[in-house]
């Protein structure tokens, strides 16, 4: 699916998704939170959720 397709809600869900993958016993209202705070972002809205997700994780998952 296209990212410009899906609609606020259905893009920080399936993001939220993507950030529960990597931290999966956190509290799901924080990675909520994380997730609106990467639709905030122009650049990563444009992008699909879990393609977003994964630019915003890789800084920590190299251990930057």
């Amino acid at each position: 699916r296209d990212a410009s397709k899906l609609d606020d809600v259905q893009w920080v869900a399936q993001c939220t998704r993507r950030l529960r993958e990597r931290w999966p016993h956190a509290d799901v209202r924080s990675l909520e939170e994380a997730a609106v705070e990467l639709w905030s972002d122009e650049a990563l809205r444009a992008k699909l959720p879990a393609d977003a997700a994964a630019s915003w994780l890789q800084p920590l998952l190299r251990g930057d």
